[in-house]
């Protein structure tokens, strides 16, 4: 597990969560002059996002590899990178969790990761780094809240590592100010915490069921799509994914 965290390091090409926060143009257009202004936008602008999409998200996907959903996966997969409709966002999503995935194989050969990348092909989604790293975390059997935490950490980290790069400020404020935003960051996670897994997928089916963009499986007729938006609570929830040895 530590050496998986290692991988996540922002002075590696990895994480992918460079340039994900648009720091550039908003340094371009005069709104990040200082640290101050940092803080100010992660609180009242990123910190929302990402605990009510990434951190939801990566929740309900452990609910959907648990039961085996490839259908679910690709879903929420699709849903996290239409959030940045921009191409050249997407570009960048996918090779990072495509350099992600590549060291994992390296570094976890007996993992399986075929079903994963299957699915993805299947359904046309491009495996966004949020899916990549919960489909690791859990063939790892770590717990949701440390996938989500060990997520958040990292964004947290990319995001100040590149404010430091635009605005050049005092190397020894970076440490401190990294751990005092995790810290913020987690909190709001707690705080915010509050909608159900299957709330999540009602929006998510309602949202895209009529759209073209993702096929829905074959063998779900109209009563079972409407099913699937209940609560997941079948004896498959406990169902681990197989991992060759």
């Amino acid at each position: 597990m530590l050496n998986y965290a290692l991988l996540l390091d922002p002075p590696l090409p990895v994480g992918g969560f460079t340039r994900f926060h648009g720091l550039e143009e908003r340094f371009r257009n005069g709104y990040l002059n200082s640290l101050q202004d940092l803080e100010h936008y992660m609180r009242d602008e990123w910190y929302p996002h990402i605990t009510t999409l990434d951190g939801i998200a990566i929740k309900n996907l452990y609910v959907a590899i648990q039961q085996n959903d490839g259908w679910r996966i690709a879903l929420i997969d699709k849903m996290l990178y239409t959030q940045h409709p921009s191409s050249q966002h997407i570009k960048e999503s996918r090779l990072s969790s495509q350099r992600l995935l590549k060291l994992t194989k390296a570094l976890y050969p007996w993992l399986e990761f075929d079903q994963l990348e299957d699915t993805l092909i299947q359904y046309k989604a491009i495996g966004t780094l949020a899916t990549v790293h919960t489909w690791i975390n859990f063939l790892l059997d770590t717990d949701i809240e440390q996938t989500i935490h060990g997520y958040f950490a990292t964004a947290v980290s990319f995001c100040v590592e590149d404010a430091f790069r635009l605005l050049n400020p005092p190397y020894e404020e970076k440490n401190s100010l990294i751990a005092r935003m995790t810290s913020e960051l987690l909190t709001a996670w707690k705080k915010s915490n509050k909608p159900k897994p299957s709330s999540f997928q009602r929006h998510l089916l309602h949202k895209h069921r009529t759209n073209s963009y993702i096929t829905q499986p074959p063998y779900m007729s109209q009563s079972s799509q409407l099913d699937a938006s209940r609560s997941l609570s079948s004896p498959e929830l406990f169902k681990r994914l197989p991992a060759s040895l």
